[in-house]
């Protein structure tokens, strides 16, 4: 697969009612003579268009299956029970003995640039439309959210990426180069503060509900500032996060019915019902985000099952546990035993492989602890008002019905920093946060070199930083064959 010409015809797929994708999928052939150029000319088109930016995270190969192997398997949240499954690729993510070839690199990989590409084809026409301005600023936010979205995860997961941001024909897709981290940081940030200019701060039909805001647009743009550790940045945005609040019951945030909520920042959503298939992309005009989901696949009871260690990290009476994770037992031919499945997306299906629990990617309450992460990093405070690092930590902690913590118990910047990362961690299980939150703690390495061998007892030879990026999959870099502007990581 040449995956560097995902970003020269992706943009073919909005003209070709989202046709389900071949296994050569970079190669595929127009079923029209339309181009993006020639496709986008009314409002309706750019819906489409936009909807379409969406549908990319909805796909199996990215947050509809693939992306929590690198995010949340990879960590010490998850792991997989059958060892053999898929040929051990997924095991592979689990024990740090991924190769270049693994699918699941592959997958997300060519997922976020499929993604990229359908951002660039609306933002490379939708100067020049003639559509109303408010459809045309609305629009053009939702693109440069999106793009900067699927960039961030990128550049995390993989370091130095082609940094595209217009259609490219094949010949000239051929040419790119991975790009240094902070060029690629530095079109985030601005992709972020124009989209946080550009879009609504709500939506007032609530079947555009999932659509991106101005608050989305800021939050991410904060967490973006907290990684690079900009954090007086961080903390500017962050406070400017407004109209969001914690919903009492955490359980409430994860019922299939709960509809609109005030915690969301950002979510993924999918639709129950649609008999589902692998490139079943339907779209109506006002429920635009409607896509195949395998209802458990977050739920993993094999393939993203919950670890001991993080049922340990929960403090005793914290209602997050029961509303995350439970436990069920597995039989293969010869045992049975007991093991843990992940709760919060379950969904019943009326069909195998059907549910409708929507992904959060961004919630209020990670807002909150990144504003306290921010604060403390700046310089620590014993205050423990609403507006302090202490208060936004504890609003999470309430929630969950645990008590507060305190100057007492946490005296010092280095307590406060690791009591926020104990947090994050049990308040964001299973939200695709875990790994991330490892590498930029600096404690990726030292944590899973533990955990690989408390959790499995497993003798490995020591995890060094080149582990603490993927690989770039190896057919783009065959294709690109260009050692000095395209190698691969150590």
């Amino acid at each position: 697969m040449q995956l560097n010409h995902i970003k020269a015809i992706a943009g073919l797929w909005l003209v070709t009612a989202m046709a389900s994708c071949s296994k050569n999928f970079i190669n595929l052939p127009p079923v029209s003579n339309q181009t993006t150029a020639t496709f986008f000319k009314t409002t309706s088109d750019f819906q489409q268009g936009v909807n379409a930016i969406y549908d990319g995270l909805q796909n199996t190969r990215s947050y509809g299956k693939s992306a929590y192997y690198l995010m949340e398997v990879r960590s010490d949240n998850t792991d997989i029970l059958d060892r053999g499954a898929l040929g051990g690729v997924a095991s592979q993510i689990d024990l740090f003995t991924e190769t270049t070839t693994n699918p699941f690199l592959t997958d997300v990989y060519a997922g976020a640039y499929l993604t990229i590409s359908r951002a660039n084809a609306v933002l490379d026409q939708i100067d020049a439309a003639a559509i109303p301005d408010s459809s045309k600023k609305q629009f053009r936010g939702e693109a440069l959210f999106l793009r900067a979205f699927v960039y961030f995860d990128l550049v995390r997961l993989y370091g130095k990426v082609p940094l595209v941001t217009r259609v490219e024909t094949t010949s000239e897709s051929l040419n790119d180069k991975r790009n240094d981290i902070t060029e690629v940081y530095a079109q985030i940030e601005k992709d972020l503060q124009s989209a946080a200019t550009l879009l609504p701060a709500v939506y007032t039909n609530v079947n555009d509900y999932g659509r991106v805001t101005s608050g989305s647009a800021n939050g991410l743009l904060g967490k973006v500032y907290v990684t690079e550790k900009k954090w007086s940045a961080a903390a500017t945005v962050l406070k400017n996060v407004n109209g969001y609040t914690l919903l009492p019951d955490y359980a409430a945030l994860y019922n299939p019915a709960a509809g609109l909520n005030a915690e969301v920042l950002f979510t993924i959503r999918f639709k129950k019902g649609l008999n589902p298939s692998e490139g079943n992309y339907y779209f109506t005009d006002m429920v635009p985000f409607s896509f195949y989901y395998n209802g458990v696949a977050y739920g993993g009871s094999n393939n993203n099952r919950p670890t001991h260690d993080l049922v340990a990290a929960y403090e005793t009476g914290d209602k997050r546990l029961i509303a995350s994770l439970d436990t069920v037992s597995y039989k293969n031919a010869t045992t049975t035993q007991a093991g843990n499945y992940v709760k919060k997306y379950l969904d019943p299906p009326g069909a195998t492989g059907d549910g409708g629990s929507s992904f959060p990617v961004l919630r209020y309450a990670d807002i909150l602890l990144l504003q306290a992460e921010a604060l403390n990093e700046q310089g620590y405070s014993a205050a423990t008002g609403d507006n302090t690092a202490f208060g936004f930590l504890n609003q999470v902690r309430r929630r969950a019905g645990l008590k507060d913590k305190t100057p007492a118990e946490l005296p010092d910047q280095g307590s406060f920093r690791d009591a926020v990362f104990a947090e994050r961690r049990v308040e964001l299980a299973f939200e695709n946060n875990r790994w991330f939150d490892l590498v930029r703690y600096s404690k990726g390495l030292a944590i899973m070199q533990a955990h690989l061998k408390n959790e499995y007892n497993l003798t490995t030879p020591a995890l060094t930083p080149a582990r603490l990026l993927f690989p770039i999959p190896q057919s783009e870099i065959d294709i690109h064959n260009d050692p000095a502007n395209f190698p691969q990581n150590p």
